[in-house]
């Protein structure tokens, strides 16, 4: 599997790629994508890309074709205004939406995503990717949703630093 960014300065090659982006969300999303984030893609321009907080990801396989798209993953605002990820249904349980979703946050820096409470799959992936749960809500269609984040890196704030003593007072 690749993981590779979109973008396309041709107008023509730009709204026909996205145009397959959206068949797939719209055919493999399985009616979880929310109307915002969906919108908010489908009037993707390539400078909007250019923005920070913006990041359109691809998964792709080889297959007998050449490359098949496998997965999609479109982020905005560094998630608070969307965050979208979709697998085909032959690539999940493979850790494809896992993967999209890590690559999203090791781009972007940092990373939120709301998901309903009733999607285990999509929660699964979000803590496989390292988000935690922060907050319970009401999501866009009055469904309790979990609003997860990424966490700030505390391993480095714990590490010992080169020459520095382990044990300040060893007995």
């Amino acid at each position: 599997m690749q993981i590779s960014s979109i973008y396309d300065s041709n107008p023509e090659r730009w709204k026909a790629r996205i145009a397959g982006l959206l068949d797939f969300l719209r055919e493999y999303g399985d009616q979880r994508i929310t109307l915002r984030g969906f919108r908010l893609l489908a009037r993707l321009t390539p400078e909007q890309l250019a923005a920070p907080g913006v990041s359109l990801l691809v998964a792709t396989v080889r297959g007998q074709n050449g490359r098949q798209l496998a997965g999609v993953s479109f982020v905005s605002g560094y998630g608070k205004e969307a965050c979208l990820i979709a697998v085909h249904p032959l690539y999940r349980g493979r850790h494809t939406g896992t993967a999209l979703l890590s690559a999203q946050l090791q781009r972007l820096g940092r990373l939120e995503c709301q998901v309903a409470c009733d999607n285990p799959a999509s929660l699964k992936m979000c803590f496989n990717s390292g988000l935690a749960a922060v907050d319970l809500i009401s999501g866009p269609t009055g469904k309790s949703t979990l609003l997860l984040r990424s966490q700030p890196d505390r391993s480095a704030a714990i590490l010992p630093q080169e020459g520095e003593l382990l044990c300040q007072n060893p007995s």
